[in-house]
């Protein structure tokens, strides 16, 4: 899933423009190849497979090893050092909300898709196309007691080439912890050495980003000429049903802004609306703090406090999108492709991607890295990388969306921080205004 708080560049623009070429080019190749069962498409789909194959290879070699390198860096060399009460009460905030996000949108989700009926033979031509792990589609529930006991993996080596993410996360965010214990003399010398190998993952990440819409291109010509028009018809769906649930939390947001954050609606859609139009712009909430800010102090208010640290802090940290995309995208894949998703597999889900959300601050943006180490996470839920990335591919129009509701919960959790320091100030303006009656 890519982030939509890091300002994108040329380069990173291309790559993405590219990969939305590729992929309509090869739906429509695909689709005529599909409808005119000529020969000639065949044979291009038998060279396509090996292609999309490699590109799919090392995608998975990769992922895993960079989600736990991101992870690791982000906590031994994070720049964003909460401090103090304010700080506390920001971050319980952020956690509180982004829980909310995602059981809302695992609520909903399945509601709006309720009325989506997948074809049996479509989802028969998505799995021929694509490679389900069997160990995956026939596992067994697993008991809360037994996965928690998977939490602390008997050995990390055999956790990671069973595909179990979340243990590992684990493991390194509690050495992430402990490397931050260290005096200064030993843990420096770690953090240089995690943050090189973070830079060295992340330029082997870029390498992998180059080929991306030749990959795209293999796996959407592959997918269309086996599944038919369904491929389109399912990704028109998809870009209907992500913004359908963003716009509901951010009608949530609205809602809590006023009860919680003691201001008027009409206040709070005044002061976040110029943010709201830089983010539609540049798909980037960092491009929109000063409008954050400007539109805070203006129209709502904020006192200096507000303004200074928690809203850069907010759009620092807090990125409640991290809590809506991922889980329609998981939803909606489980339901295209006919898999009942585990129970322990959706909380590990849930678990790590607030830990994604919340360490995404320090960490340099290069080459799509930020999307890439989602990718496992999916893998443990047992869906199909190929789907994955053709969604992936189609983010464009999302991650607008995205970054619309990110900048909202950022002026959001800011003027629900604020309230008591508003409410103060407002008493002691009520009281210096008040007539002084003298007593004789």
């Amino acid at each position: 899933m890519k982030s939509s708080n890091q300002t994108r560049s040329p380069r990173r623009t291309s790559v993405t423009k590219w990969s939305l070429a590729a992929l309509i080019a090869g739906i429509g190749f695909g689709l005529f190849g599909h409808f005119s069962g000529a020969a000639v498409f065949s044979t291009v789909g038998a060279i396509a497979k090996p292609i999309g194959d490699v590109w799919i290879s090392a995608l998975r070699m990769l992922s895993l090893p960079l989600a736990l390198v991101l992870t690791l860096s982000a906590i031994v060399g994070s720049k964003a050092k909460v401090v103090g009460a304010l700080g506390t009460r920001a971050v319980v905030l952020f956690v509180v909300l982004l829980i909310t996000a995602g059981l809302f949108t695992l609520t909903v989700t399945p509601v709006l898709l309720s009325r989506y009926s997948v074809d049996p033979a479509t989802i028969a031509a998505m799995n021929a196309g694509t490679a389900i792990p069997q160990s995956i589609s026939t596992a067994s529930p697993t008991s809360t007691g037994g996965w928690v006991g998977m939490l602390v993996p008997r050995n990390i080596f055999e956790a990671a080439a069973r595909g179990d993410v979340f243990p590992l996360l684990v493991f390194v965010v509690f050495f992430g912890l402990a490397v931050t214990q260290l005096s200064d003399e030993h843990r420096a010398p770690i953090a240089r050495a995690v943050q090189s190998l973070t830079q060295t993952m992340l330029v082997m990440t870029h390498w992998l980003v180059i080929a991306t819409p030749v990959g795209v291109f293999a796996l959407s010509y592959l997918l269309a000429l086996h599944a038919g028009g369904s491929l389109a018809g399912m990704l028109g769906v998809y870009l209907l049903l992500q913004p359908a649930v963003v716009l509901l939390v951010l009608i949530l947001l609205y809602l809590l802004s006023v009860t919680i954050g003691h201001t008027s609606l009409t206040r709070f859609a005044r002061g976040v609306a110029p943010a709201q139009l830089v983010a539609i712009s540049t798909r980037s909430s960092i491009a929109a703090l000063p409008a954050l800010i400007e539109g805070g102090r203006r129209h709502l208010r904020l006192p200096e406090t507000a303004t200074s640290f928690v809203m850069p802090l907010s759009v620092s940290l807090f990125r409640i999108s991290h809590m809506i995309s991922p889980f329609v995208k998981l939803t909606f894949l489980a339901h295209v492709y006919g898999i009942s998703l585990r129970p322990g597999a959706v909380v590990a889900f849930f678990v790590a991607e607030i830990a994604f959300s919340l360490s995404s601050t320090g960490i340099p943006n290069s080459g799509g890295g930020q999307g890439y180490r989602s990718v496992p996470i999916y893998l443990a839920a047992g869906i199909p990388i190929e789907g994955i990335i053709i969604l992936e591919a189609v983010e464009t129009i999302p991650d607008i969306f995205d970054t619309l509701v990110n900048v909202t919960g950022q002026m959001s959790t800011t003027t629900i921080l604020s309230r008591a320091s508003r409410l103060r100030a407002e008493s002691a303006s009520t009281e210096a205004a008040e007539p002084v009656t003298e007593v004789v």
